[in-house]
């Protein structure tokens, strides 16, 4: 467990802002250049709404795609579900079967109802009988539409899905079109520590199943119960990166069945086209705390939280408990100008933060308030301290996140600015947006 601390005024509105990043490292080190071999289970939604604007047509021609860019030694089974579920294609290694497999992928079609639960299941299944501790274990699940065959309830499916996140199979999504059940491919796909591909356009399937072979996982931890308990002088608001973390009686609580260590095979993370993409390079939780109003104002050193790790060690099956305290070295309610950073970090997650919550606040104060000046003024206060951050980041190098961010700011500002008809205020933006530099 790896926990930082980073505390400041925030940029929107000058108030406390006390952040906790939490993430989990791992001494295990993944070699690019010798990547483990995969075993595969792709899960294809078959059904009759497939047929329209050829999405089947594009998932052949992607699922195609992806077995000749798969290694001779891994692995690969396919699954078909529409009403009912059946494998069509046992777990069986790539050298000398290519063009069999081919032939079981050119015959997909489209028919029938969503029976996602059965698909996943025999996906599950299928992994599981064949799992080698020494090799990547992944399942792909596909849909296009919601559950209308089998057992249809979201809970049902996650509940079967959380059965197996344990067992060192990583589950990876794929929405495709507009129709899906977005909450449930999502979810699905961050319990089973995986990923999760919005593909509106049928045409663009095709690029997912080649940029998921372009990542390997190893599992690190599994059956992760983390608990944190603020210090008597502050209260736990909200937390972001996990829609599982949860805050009962001021405790947050958080249960993952798995987590695996991702690694790209290039490191070059910034995809092709105009503009490129950005994928992201890990995950954290950012918890957000709040000094209470009875704060004490003359102790030093105070205690913000106190964060217990318990979690099941892969391959020895072995309990691991961990406890952070974190620290800090003023009195809750006080506030460095320059503010206080464990390392850059936290203050490059601190900056990015408070992006995020600028513009939620900016659009509530266009939309609700009916202010869209002061929202005006307020984002551009915000636009000016991200800058200067962003200006002496790395040295003096910048960030590529945060250059993005600001481009979001001003595409941002830039509407609101067309959808104005009132004066703009002209925004007091201090002469030292970003004092930590």
């Amino acid at each position: 467990l790896q926990a930082m601390l980073g505390v400041m005024s925030n940029l929107v509105n000058g108030n406390n802002c006390t952040l906790l990043q939490l993430g989990l490292n791992s001494p295990i080190v993944a070699n690019p250049d010798d990547r483990p071999p995969l075993d595969l289970v792709v899960v294809v939604d078959v059904s009759g709404s497939m047929a329209g604007g050829d999405k089947i047509g594009f998932v052949r021609e992607g699922l195609t795609q992806m077995v000749n860019a798969l290694h001779d030694e891994d692995r690969i089974a396919v699954i078909k579900y529409s009403s009912d579920a059946s494998l069509e294609f046992p777990m069986s290694a790539l050298r000398g079967t290519r063009n069999v497999l081919r032939d079981v992928i050119s015959d997909l079609r489209p028919e029938g109802g969503t029976n996602i639960h059965g698909g996943l299941e025999l996906g599950y299944r299928t992994a599981l009988s064949a799992y080698d501790s020494g090799r990547q274990s992944r399942l792909i699940l596909l849909s296009d539409g919601v559950a209308t065959a089998g057992i249809t309830q979201d809970q049902a499916i996650f509940d079967l899905s959380r059965q197996y996140n344990s067992e060192g199979v990583g589950l990876t999504t794929v929405g495709l079109g507009t129709d899906f059940n977005f909450a449930l491919m999502r979810g699905l796909a961050e319990q089973g520590d995986g990923n999760f591909y919005f593909v509106e356009h049928a045409d663009a399937v095709e690029e997912v199943f080649t940029e998921e072979l372009s990542y390997f996982t190893v599992p690190v931890a599994f059956d992760i119960e983390l608990n944190l308990r603020p210090g008597t002088d502050y209260m736990l608001r909200r937390a972001y990166g996990s829609s599982f973390f949860e805050i009962e009686d001021d405790i947050g609580r958080l249960e993952v069945p798995s987590v695996f260590l991702a690694h790209r095979v290039a490191h070059d993370d910034v995809g092709g086209g105009e503009g490129g993409t950005r994928r992201g390079g890990g995950s954290a939780l950012l918890i957000e705390l709040m000094p209470l109003p009875n704060a004490q104002e003359h102790v030093m050193n105070t205690e913000v939280a106190t964060i217990d790790v318990t979690f099941r060690e892969p391959g020895t099956d072995r309990i691991i408990e961990q406890r952070s305290e974190m620290i800090y070295p003023y009195p809750a309610p006080h506030l460095v100008r320059e503010g206080f950073f464990e390392n850059a970090i936290v203050e490059k997650s601190f900056v990015m933060l408070n992006v995020f919550a600028g513009i939620a606040t900016a659009c509530d104060q266009f939309h609700l308030e009916r202010d869209p000046s002061g929202a005006i003024a307020m984002l551009q206060r915000l636009r000016a301290a991200v800058a200067d951050y962003e200006d002496s980041a790395n040295g003096g190098e910048g960030d590529v996140d945060i250059q993005y961010d600001i481009e979001l700011l001003d595409d941002l500002i830039e509407v609101m600015q067309v959808n104005n008809r009132m004066p703009e205020e002209e925004p007091e933006i201090p002469e030292d947006p970003w004092p930590a530099d």
